[in-house]
């Protein structure tokens, strides 16, 4: 069989026969200079996008799930960049994260400057931790960097991230997400040429590398009236609609019947939803905070300090602590924000999911109807990502935009649409509830339950015939082939993650 290029490059870096740029081109990324403490699943990626590197793959993203462990990767892999004696520059889009990663770089014995406001400009440090505001005022005041490093990478079609990444043009990338798409579902394959995938979220809840969890869809606004802003909802009118003392009084009560005194944060909808419901916790003797962009660094340093150290137990705010706020000790997250964006959703659920000594399960309570209403789903389902974006998932055979769940109407627990019994109380979930046949309104939901079982039943087949297919394949090879004609994105790593899973986890897939 005749592979085309492409397929014969991917099959050729499997077989470690590719076309090595090293004599002329330092890689920065070295599988040998990678740290030995690093999990089989975090390494097994990473030797993906060096092996992607070495055979000339300039800009590689990284998708793996919130909790993955993307910094410690970073550090890695900066590590193996420094060890070379070259030049790397790590990007983030707002301030708390610069202060967070520089601690963390600090801890692990990686000596850095900064390029950002506020800090001490270094710009002779081999490494860098940039802010993308300040950097891009300073791309000539810089040495370039052998390896860029993008934090949060779906924010890299932005303009100021794209002359950051065009103003070096012979730097390596590696963007890391959980998300690699933008919040109107374009993907980032105008900044990157390929893709590596980690584990899924459900596979790390299963291996204890992330924390299992319980989620409650308590109360679900009615937002047919509010208008969208470009592809969200318009924020004044969502505020308007969850800024209630009815709405804010079931997130306190929640809150203490599911997990009183746990760390947690909650997503608002405006800056003046999330004062109130900073105000109704600390009623009920709950030490809570607001905060939010606007306040001054002065403040915004206080709660990240005093809610590390737990003096403060519910952080409020909105969206700023969606995106790699990364706090082990959170374990619950009230999502209190309605919102269209599965990007913005699945990032503000993740913060919950890390797991911490003592920490048995989290607890999400969707205040907004984003998991039932907008048919986000849950944490844990399976998606299927693209740099294509939407559409590029779409033609994986798995459109994931709409995932049917079940709401438990005794206990309000939500649950995967093929459970018949809730997993919080035991109630029997009944197809044709009395009460909702008595509802017009309600009756829309009936109709769109029914919809999407036979839609879940649909998925359900489909994901078993891959599952079969994939079971059916007895080497590298048949995984290699299974993978192109699927029209995966990278379909050697495909193939390779596959064959590490089997090595590594051998009873997982003869189940």
């Amino acid at each position: 069989m005749i592979l085309s290029p492409r397929d014969a490059l991917y099959a050729s870096i499997a077989a470690r026969t590719w076309p090595d740029i090293r004599p002329f081109t330092p890689v920065p990324i070295v599988e040998d200079l990678l740290s030995p403490r690093l999990y089989a699943h975090q390494r097994d990626p990473l030797a993906q996008v060096a092996a992607l590197m070495r055979a000339g793959y300039r800009r590689v993203l990284l998708q793996a799930p919130t909790g993955f462990g993307k910094t410690v990767c970073a550090e890695s892999v900066i590590g193996s960049t420094l060890d070379q004696d070259l030049r790397a520059l790590f990007l983030v889009h707002r301030k708390e994260l610069l202060r967070q990663t520089g601690k963390t770089f600090t801890a692990a014995g990686l000596h850095h400057g900064f390029v950002a406001r506020g800090f001490p400009f270094q710009p002779d440090a081999s490494l860098l931790l940039a802010g993308v505001q300040t950097l891009v005022n300073r791309l000539d005041q810089i040495l370039p960097p052998n390896l860029i490093i993008v934090d949060e990478c779906h924010h890299a079609t932005a303009a100021q991230w794209a002359r950051v990444l065009e103003a070096y043009p012979d730097a390596f990338i590696l963007g890391l997400t959980a998300t690699p798409e933008r919040l109107d579902g374009r993907g980032l394959e105008e900044h990157f040429d390929v893709m590596v995938s980690g584990p899924s979220v459900a596979w790390l809840i299963e291996h204890g590398y992330l924390s299992p969890f319980d989620f409650y869809a308590p109360h679900i606004p009615d937002m047919s009236a509010v208008p969208n802003f470009g592809n969200d909802f318009n924020a004044a009118a969502a505020a308007a609609v969850v800024d209630r003392p009815k709405i804010i009084g079931n997130i306190v009560e929640h809150y203490l019947r599911l997990c009183p005194g746990e760390q947690g944060i909650v997503f608002c909808a405006s800056v003046e939803h999330s004062k109130h419901v900073a105000d109704a916790f600390n009623a009920e003797g709950i030490r809570a905070m607001h905060v939010d962009g606007e306040m001054e660094e002065t403040q915004r340093t206080f709660f990240d300090e005093a809610f590390r150290a737990q003096d403060i137990t519910i952080g409020v705010n909105v969206d700023l602590f969606g995106e790699g706020y990364d706090v082990p000790n959170v374990s619950y997250v009230g999502d209190g924000a309605p919102s269209r964006s599965k990007i913005k959703v699945l990032q503000r659920w993740g913060r919950a999911l890390r797991t911490a000594p003592g920490k048995r399960r989290a607890v999400i309570c969707d205040h907004a109807g984003n998991a039932v209403e907008r048919e986000m789903g849950l944490p844990d389902d399976e998606r299927t990502w693209s740099l294509q974006g939407r559409a590029g998932r779409k033609a994986s055979g798995i459109n994931d935009d709409a995932i049917p769940v079940r709401q438990c109407k005794s206990c309000y627990r939500v649950a995967p649409s093929s459970a018949r019994v809730c997993p919080g109380c035991g109630a029997e979930a009944s197809p044709t509830p009395r009460e909702i046949e008595q509802r017009k309104g309600e009756l829309k939901k009936l109709e769109r339950a029914e919809m999407q079982a036979a839609a879940e039943e649909r998925k359900k087949a489909l994901r078993r015939q891959l599952k079969a297919e994939e079971k059916a394949c007895t080497g590298y090879p048949d995984l290699l082939a299974l993978a192109r004609s699927r029209n995966y994105e990278n379909p050697a790593g495909w193939a390779r993650m596959r064959m590490s899973m089997r090595a590594n986890y051998p009873k997982r897939f003869r189940r």
